[in-house]
C-alpha cells in the first residue's frame, strides 16, 4: 500500500511539473519570448543588434558605410545574404553575374566558403584570380562561385557547403579563422545558439539561464571544432571529387601586438577583456596553424597566406585595412596570386590541365 503511495506521488509530482512546464512554454511562445529578443543572448556579430537584426553593411570602404540590407535569418546558418542586392547576385552569393547550376560553357567552376575577407571590397581577390587564370589559360573558360557572407565562421561554411555542391565545383577555396575565435558578447559558441534556437522556448530559457551561472564564455568555434569542421569540409570535398585549397587567415597585425584603439573597439563592441584582446594575435596564429595540420592530414591544397605577404615588398599594412583583418585591393590582388600559384604547382604536380 505504501508503494502504491509512493508510486502515486510520483506520478502527480511528475504530472505537475509536467503541466507548470508546459503552461510556461505556452506563456513564452503568447508573449513571443525568444533568445533573438534579448540582446545579451543573441548570437551577434559586433555590434550591439546583432545579425540579422543588423543587416547593413559597410563594403566600400571604411568609415564610409554603404546601406543595403544584406542579410535575412536562416534557421540552419543563422543568417544569409539575400539575393539581388547590389553586392550579390540573383543567388544570393557575391558578385554581380548569376551561376546557373547546370555547367553548360564546362568551365572550371572554383567555389569560395569565407567571410567578409572573401565579401568585402570594391574588387576582391576572387576578381583578380579570374584575370589571374584566364590569363594564364586564355582558351579554358572559369567560373569562380563567391559564396562567402560577412560573419560566418567554419561551422556556418559546413551547414552551407552541401547545398553547393550542385553546382559541381573543380575547386573548393576554405578561407575561415577570424569569426572563429572571436569571443561573443554572450560568450557562447556557435553550437551552442545552434541548439538554442532548435530548442522548446522553456528550454532556451533553461539553457540561458545555466549558462549565465555557469559564466560560460567560449569562442564562436573552439580550436577543436574548427579543425573538425575543416577536416569535414574537406572530406565532403574529396567525396564528391573536389579540390579542396585551404586558407591560413592572414594578418596585419605588427610584432608589437594589437594596436591600442583595438582595446576599446572590441571592449565596446564584444565586451572583450584586455587579456582577451591581448591574446588574438598568438589566438590567430593557432588557428591559422590548425589550417595547415588539416591540410597536411587530410591532402588538401595549402595556402600560407601570412607567409606569402611577408615576403612582399611592401610592409604589412600596406595590404590591410585599417581593422589589420580585411584586406585593400592590393591585398586582394596578392591573396589571388598566392592561391594562383598553390593551385598551379597542385595540378602540375598532380598532372592536371584546366
Amino acid at each position: 500500500m505504501k508503494i502504491k503511495k509512493l508510486v502515486l506521488n510520483i506520478l502527480t509530482v511528475s504530472l505537475s511539473l509536467l503541466i507548470a512546464l508546459g503552461l510556461c512554454q505556452l506563456a513564452l511562445v503568447a508573449t513571443g519570448w525568444s533568445p533573438q529578443k534579448t540582446a545579451s543572448e543573441y548570437l551577434q556579430f559586433g555590434y550591439s543588434t546583432g545579425i540579422p537584426v543588423w543587416d547593413e553593411d559597410g563594403v566600400v570602404e571604411d568609415a564610409q558605410p554603404v546601406r543595403v540590407k544584406l542579410f535575412q535569418q536562416d534557421s540552419e546558418l543563422f543568417w544569409k545574404a539575400i539575393p539581388g542586392t547590389e553586392f550579390t547576385n540573383a543567388q544570393g552569393f557575391r558578385g554581380e553575374r548569376d551561376i546557373a547550376v547546370e555547367n553548360s560553357g564546362n568551365s572550371v567552376r572554383i567555389l569560395i566558403l569565407g567571410d567578409s575577407c572573401s565579401f568585402l571590397g570594391e574588387k576582391l581577390y576572387a576578381d583578380y584570380l579570374q584575370e589571374r587564370l584566364s590569363e594564364g589559360s586564355p582558351a579554358t573558360s572559369f567560373e569562380i562561385i563567391n559564396a562567402s557572407v560577412p560573419g560566418y565562421t567554419s561551422f556556418q561554411g559546413r551547414q552551407l557547403l552541401p547545398s553547393l555542391l550542385k553546382y559541381r565545383p573543380h575547386y573548393a577555396i576554405i578561407y575561415f579563422g577570424w569569426n572563429d575565435h572571436w569571443i561573443l558578447p554572450s560568450g557562447y559558441s556557435d553550437q551552442f545558439h545552434y541548439d538554442l534556437i532548435h530548442s522548446a522556448r522553456i528550454v532556451q530559457l533553461a539553457r540561458i539561464w545555466l549558462a549565465r551561472l555557469t559564466d560560460m564564455r567560449d569562442y564562436r568555434v573552439p580550436l577543436d571544432s574548427y579543425r573538425e569542421n575543416l577536416a569535414a569540409m574537406v572530406a565532403e570535398l574529396k567525396a564528391n571529387n573536389v579540390v579542396p585549397v585551404l586558407i591560413a587567415a592572414p594578418a596585419g597585425y605588427s610584432p608589437q601586438g594589437m594596436p591600442k584603439w583595438a582595446y576599446e573597439f572590441y571592449r565596446q563592441y564584444y565586451r572583450m577583456t584586455a587579456d582577451e584582446i591581448t591574446a588574438i594575435p598568438s589566438i590567430h596564429a593557432a588557428y591559422a596553424e590548425m589550417v595547415s595540420r588539416v591540410a597536411k592530414d587530410f591532402g588538401a591544397v595549402y595556402v600560407d597566406m601570412q607567409g606569402y605577404f611577408g615576403r612582399q615588398p611592401a610592409p604589412l599594412k600596406d595590404y590591410f585595412r585599417n581593422d589589420l583583418i580585411h584586406l585593400k585591393d592590393r591585398g586582394h590582388q596578392v591573396m589571388a596570386d598566392g592561391i594562383y600559384e598553390q593551385i598551379k604547382a597542385y595540378n602540375l604536380q598532380h598532372d592536371l590541365r584546366w
